[in-house]
């Protein structure tokens, strides 16, 4: 079979569709991202094998540091990296040692590489190849190691009660404000924006649910960083005619540890292309019954600002708290860094 659509669902059910039960999960990705590896704990019980194949010259501290948190929750669970560069992207099934099924194809264990539908793909394996595939494994896998080496241009300075990172190399990085400004106030706009959940109460009644939230991105940051945000691709259209979705799916590592799915959503034009006009969060898997996908990062910045689910949000709050921006840093495509410490 040959897949080019909800790969990330292909890869989390495939155990369930083999007619042996497998024992061992073997993942060879170019690119790693935290969202999927943490989804793993989801898995029925067994040996997981993740390797990372493009860190060889090192890999951001902040990326590994999220990967170690969520190995040392699954104890299922073991990540390597390559000491070459390796490309691969490489599924294998195993039980008791033996090949029962394994997927081939482009798409990085990551969001940005399992929720682009079209861009990327995956084929089943053929039995034939299972032999050359386990040698091919193996021979990655002498050649791994658990410790990575870390990007010679990052180290981490203790600080009181916190730690900073100090980068060599002026990495993609801009303040996103949480406010907006009409005339010359700063406002946090009371039914959109942090407080998108609330226009449900409003006199339109709004189709949103408590705690839906997004963060806006003006114009002026793409103007001034754009290699922060890619383009999108307003021309791209499938086999059957469908238009692509003006989103990318990406994966936020934020400054207290937390993991969080989202994409980049909406357009807005600059210099002749369309980028981003906004950060939403989403879920694989929908959290529980009664929370939205897009709740999902309204809840966590109410939760910081602690504040109550229905509580106007407004500029003092955000001053109160201590900042009024979120620092958002790209680590490695598709996968960025979000601060809001104080």
């Amino acid at each position: 079979m040959f897949y080019y659509k909800g790969l990330e669902e292909i890869i989390f059910s495939k155990h369930k569709l083999l007619s042996n039960r497998p024992d061992e999960l073997i993942i060879i990705s170019g690119y790693l991202g935290p969202a999927p590896i943490e989804r793993l704990s989801e898995l029925p019980k067994m040996q997981i094998t993740v390797i990372g194949g493009m860190y060889p010259s090192g890999i951001d501290v902040r990326l590994h540091r999220s990967l170690e948190k969520i190995q040392k929750k699954n104890q299922s669970l073991t990540i390597k990296y390559a000491e070459q560069e390796i490309h691969s992207k490489i599924y294998i099934w195993k039980r008791e040692g033996e090949i029962l099924s394994a997927l081939i194809g482009s798409a990085n264990f990551s969001s940005n590489g399992l929720r682009t539908d079209y861009r990327e793909s995956l084929t089943d394996a053929v039995p034939d190849a299972f032999s050359s595939l386990d040698e091919y494994y193996n021979f990655i896998l002498d050649h791994s190691s658990k410790i990575p080496i870390i990007d010679r241009n990052q180290k981490m300075v203790n600080i009181p009660n916190s730690e900073l990172l100090v980068d060599a190399q002026k990495k993609f990085s801009a303040e996103i404000p949480l406010y907006s400004i009409k005339g010359k106030k700063e406002t946090v706009p009371p039914s959109s924006g942090l407080n998108w959940g609330l226009a449900r109460l409003g006199k339109n009644k709004s189709h949103v649910s408590p705690g839906d939230a997004y963060i806006r991105l003006p114009i002026e940051i793409i103007k001034t960083n754009p290699s922060l945000f890619k383009a999108l691709d307003p021309k791209f259209s499938s086999p059957v005619g469908e238009q692509k979705r003006n989103s990318e799916p990406i994966e936020l590592i934020w400054d207290d540890g937390t993991v969080m799915e989202a994409s980049l959503e909406g357009s807005q034009e600059y210099n002749g292309k369309k980028y981003p006009k906004q950060l939403a969060s989403f879920s694989s898997s929908r959290p529980r019954s009664n929370i939205s996908k897009k709740s999902i990062l309204g809840r966590y910045i109410r939760q910081r600002l602690n504040v109550g689910i229905d509580e106007v949000i407004k500029l003092s709050t955000l001053e109160d708290y201590g900042r009024t921006t979120i620092t958002l840093s790209l680590i490695e495509d598709g996968v960025y860094y979000a601060d809001f410490s104080v």
